[in-house]
């Protein structure tokens, strides 16, 4: 550092090196260090010598270690919007070098465990219409498209209206109630003593686990269970533990399983295609983007549950 013409001190720029504002950016996103590490690829080690170096060269901590996550300090929170933009101009350089260069890459296609447990069904039929190579990131997260965090999204309803996003609505996606056949004998009427395999529980309504819970309350049923994640409530609904909820996709196409109720409208959502403007007409991603639109168009009926 060097002092300025005020008496104070200015930052060398020359000292700043990208990939320790790379992992400044990705602990402030997650305020994790486990998650940051884990999606730059890196050892927590390596992470926390990069943020310390930075922290060097500005003379301040960058975040304060809370018990359960890092929050910023006033510097960290001060330069975040600088970070963010040098980002953004990175993320943009590397799009438009990919699309002068077209380095063949997976593409990146990011979307929730229902609609990824989907496509996994469908990856052959994916692979041989594209010829691409797919990385399937199953996540809540909100990856960002301008960052190339992924080639592609996609959306359940909520679709972001910032960034240079070119977006398609590719269809309905339906859940309902389904159980393993033999579990009741009659699931139309009182439901007093069946098990409930329920989601997280929230209080938040409407919501997917404040309608399992309603539903369950209101026909007599008992939560039994709360599972998080789609793959470990379709293994206990096939194992008997109870009625859970479930994509009308995967449920109607299970022969161990029943539908209980019918999907009811408030649980179909519908499902946008987000890719960002720089590489939607690059050709692997063009053609995952195509064969993606025509998977949801053949599948239209059995994916809203009608």
């Amino acid at each position: 550092m060097g002092a300025g013409g005020d008496g104070g001190w200015m930052i060398d720029d020359a000292a700043l090196d990208w990939e320790d504002i790379r992992a400044f950016l990705a602990t402030a996103r997650s305020g994790s260090l486990t998650d940051a590490a884990r999606h730059l690829g890196l050892s927590q080690p390596t992470l926390g010598r990069r943020l310390k170096r930075l922290e060097g060269v500005l003379g301040a901590p960058l975040f304060d270690r809370l018990p359960n996550r890092l929050a910023l300090t006033p510097l960290g929170q001060a330069v975040l919007e600088s970070a963010e933009a040098m980002g953004t101009a990175a993320a943009a350089f590397a799009r438009r070098a990919d699309r002068q260069v077209a380095v063949p890459q997976p593409v990146r296609v990011t979307a929730t465990s229902s609609v990824s447990t989907f496509l996994t069904t469908h990856l052959p039929t994916l692979l041989a219409e594209t010829g691409a190579d797919l990385t399937i990131l199953s996540t809540r997260a909100t990856l960002n498209l301008a960052q190339r965090e992924a080639e592609i999204a996609l959306r359940m309803d909520r679709v972001p209206t910032e960034g240079d996003l070119v977006t398609r609505r590719l269809g309905r996606f339906g859940f309902t109630l389904y159980a393993a056949r033999g579990l009741r004998d009659d699931w139309s009427g009182d439901w007093t003593g069946a098990p409930v395999v329920g989601l997280p529980e929230t209080r938040r309504r409407p919501s997917q686990s404040g309608w399992v819970d309603d539903t369950a309350l209101e026909r007599g049923g008992r939560i039994v269970a709360r599972l998080s994640e789609l793959p470990m409530r379709l293994d206990a609904a096939r194992r008997g533990v109870g009625v859970t909820l479930l994509p009308c996709v995967l449920g109607d196409a299970d022969p161990t399983l029943v539908r209980v109720i019918d999907p009811p409208e408030a649980l179909r959502e519908s499902v946008h295609l987000l890719v960002h403007r720089d590489v939607r007409d690059l050709p692997a991603v063009a053609a995952v983007a195509d064969a993606l639109v025509r998977l949801f168009r053949r599948h239209a009926h059995a994916l809203a549950g009608v």
